[in-house]
C-alpha cells in the first residue's frame, strides 16, 4: 500500500533554490566525516599512534560491514515510523550530537593506550559514528524522491548535494592542512604529528551538527506533505532486499555503484600515502589540490544537469566513469614509462593537478548520474510491488556498497603491509621498492574494478522515458 500525505487540500511549499539548497547542506556533515576518516584515520593510527596499517584497514572495513547491515533496519524503521514529525525527522534530529561528539572522542584517544586497547577504542568512536550518521544520512537520502519527482529536477538536487558535500570536504582538508595540521618551517607538524588533530576535530565536530540541524530544520515544514507509514509497510526486511533484487534496474546500478566504492575506498585509503611518499608533494601542494577538486566537482555540477537532458543518465554516467578513469591513472601511466617530471619538478604538479581536475569532473558526473537513477527506482518498484519503500531501497542499496567498500581500507592496508611500509615514515627516506611494490599492486586493481563496473553499468535500464510511464501508472493506481 502506499500511504496517502495528510496535508489535505493546503497547497504545499514551494521546494525552491533556497530550500534545495539548505537540505544539500546536510551532505556536508557526511563528507566531513567520510573525507576525515577516508584522508586520515588509517595515517593517524598507523604512522603516529602506531598501530599495524593491516590491522587499522581490517577495523575500517569491519565497521564498514556492521553499518552496511544496520541500514536496512534503520532503512525499514524510517519507513514504517509514523510521528507528528513524519517518518524521517526524528532520526535526523537525534544524529547531530553523537556523530559530533564521536568525530571529536575518535581524533583524541586518552594517553596511554597503545595494542589492543586502542584499537578497541577507535573501533568503539567507529561504529559509533557509523551507527548515527545511519541515522541521519539515509532518512535525509530517502526525502529527496518525495520532495522532487521530476527526472531532470532530480538530478539538479543531486548536483547540489554533491557540490554541498565537496564544498565541506574540501574546506576541511584545507583546514587541515594549512592551519590545523600546518608542516612547519622547522620540519615539525603536519598529518604526522599528533597535536594538530585535536583543533581538526573540535572544528570538524562543530560543522557536523550544524549542518545536520540545518538540513533537518530546512525541511521540516514540508513534513505534512510527505507519505506516512502505513499498516501493511510492515515487512521483513530481508524478504524486501530479495524483492528488489528481482528489480533489473537496482541491481545493476548497485552492482555498479558498489565497485564504485570498493575503488573509492581503495584509493582513499592509500591517497595520503601515494602522495607524501611516492609523489613527494607538500601540504601546501595538497590544499591546493583539494581546492582543485572543489572547483572540478563544480564543473561537474554544472555538467551533469546538460548531459543528461541530452543524452540521458546512464550514458552520461558511463563517459563520466571512463573519462575519470583515464584522468586518475595518467599520471601514474607516464611515471612508468618514464616520460613524467621527476618529483619536485613544478610540472610534476601541474600534471597532477590536470588530472585531478579531469577524474573530479568526470566523477562528480558520474556520482549525481548514479544517485538520480537510484531514485528514479524507486517509482519503478512501487510499480512492480505496489509500495513505496524510498528509505528501504536507499538501504539495501547501501547495504551492498558498504559491503563492498569495507573492503577498500582493508585491501588499502593489506598493500601497505605486502609493501613492507614501515611506520614512522618520513618523506624521501622510504626505500624505493617500497614504493615500486606499493604502485605495482595498487593500479591493476583499479584497472579491474573500473572495467567490470563499467560493464555491468551498461545493463540499467530505465531512461526518462521509462521513468515517465512509472509516473503515470502510480498516478492512476
Amino acid at each position: 500500500m502506499i500511504a496517502k500525505t495528510t496535508a489535505g487540500a493546503r497547497e504545499r511549499p514551494h521546494f525552491g533554490w533556497l530550500s534545495i539548497g539548505l537540505y544539500g547542506a546536510g551532505s556536508i556533515s557526511n563528507s566531513v566525516k567520510s573525507s576525515g576518516l577516508a584522508t586520515f584515520l588509517m595515517i593517524f593510527y598507523n604512522q603516529v599512534m602506531g598501530l599495524p596499517a593491516s590491522l587499522v584497514g581490517l577495523g575500517i572495513g569491519f565497521a564498514l560491514v556492521v553499518d552496511a547491515f544496520i541500514d536496512p533496519a534503520v532503512g525499514q524503521l524510517s519507513d514504517n515510523t509514523r510521528t507528528r514529525w513524519g517518518r524521517r525527522h526524528p532520526f535526523m534530529y537525534a544524529a547531530a550530537a553523537p556523530v559530533a561528539i564521536c568525530f571529536f572522542l575518535i581524533w583524541n584517544p586518552p594517553s596511554g593506550l597503545e595494542g589492543l586497547r586502542l584499537f578497541a577504542y577507535m573501533m568503539a568512536c567507529l561504529l559509533t559514528i557509523r551507527l548515527f550518521d545511519t541515522f541521519f544520512e539515509l532518512p535525509s537520502s530517502a526525502l529527496m524522491p518525495e520532495l522532487v519527482e521530476g527526472y531532470d529536477r532530480r538530478t539538479v538536487v543531486v548536483a547540489v548535494r554533491v557540490l554541498m558535500s565537496t564544498l565541506g570536504s574540501m574546506g576541511m582538508t584545507v583546514f587541515a592542512y594549512q592551519v590545523a595540521m600546518k608542516e612547519q618551517p622547522g620540519g615539525g607538524g603536519g598529518v604526522l604529528a599528533k597535536d594538530g588533530y585535536f583543533s581538526y576535530s573540535i572544528v570538524g565536530a562543530l560543522v557536523i551538527a550544524t549542518t545536520i540541524l540545518i538540513s533537518s530544520i530546512a525541511t521540516h515544514r514540508f513534513i505534512p506533505w510527505l507519505r506516512q507509514a502505513g499498516p501493511a509497510a510492515r515487512t521483513n526486511h530481508l524478504k524486501q532486499i530479495f524483492e528488489v533484487l528481482k528489480n533489473r534496474a537496482f541491481l545493476t546500478i548497485m552492482g555498479s555503484g558498489a565497485l564504485v566504492y570498493l575503488v573509492a575506498g581503495i584509493t582513499q585509503g592509500l591517497a595520503i600515502y601515494i602522495s607524501l611518499f611516492f609523489w613527494q608533494l607538500t601540504q601546501g601542494q595538497l590544499a591546493i589540490l583539494a581546492a582543485t577538486t572543489a572547483a572540478a566537482s563544480l564543473t561537474g555540477v554544472i555538467l551533469a544537469p546538460q548531459l543528461t537532458r541530452r543524452i540521458g543518465k546512464k550514458e552520461a554516467a558511463l563517459i563520466g566513469y571512463f573519462v575519470g578513469a583515464m584522468g586518475e591513472l595518467t599520471p601514474f601511466i607516464l611515471r612508468l614509462l618514464g616520460v613524467a617530471p621527476e618529483n619536485g619538478d613544478p610540472a610534476l604538479f601541474y600534471l597532477l593537478a590536470a588530472g585531478r581536475f579531469v577524474n573530479f569532473v568526470s566523477w562528480s558526473v558520474t556520482g549525481i548520474c548514479i544517485s538520480a537513477m537510484i531514485a528514479d527506482v524507486v517509482e519503478d518498484n512501487a510499480v512492480r510491488t505496489g509500495r513505496r519503500s524510498e528509505g528501504f531501497l536507499f538501504a539495501a542499496d547501501s547495504l551492498f556498497k558498504k559491503i563492498a567498500s569495507a573492503g577498500g581500507p582493508a585491501l588499502a592496508g593489506l598493500v601497505l603491509s605486502a609493501a613492507h611500509f614501515p611506520i614512522g615514515a618520513r618523506k624521501g627516506e622510504v626505500a624505493p621498492e617500497v614504493l615500486q611494490t606499493l604502485i605495482t599492486l595498487y593500479l591493476p586493481m583499479l584497472v579491474a574494478i573500473y572495467t567490470v563496473s563499467m560493464s555491468i553499468m551498461a545493463f540499467y535500464n530505465i531512461d526518462r522515458h521509462a521513468h515517465a510511464a512509472n509516473l503515470e501508472a502510480l498516478k492512476r493506481a
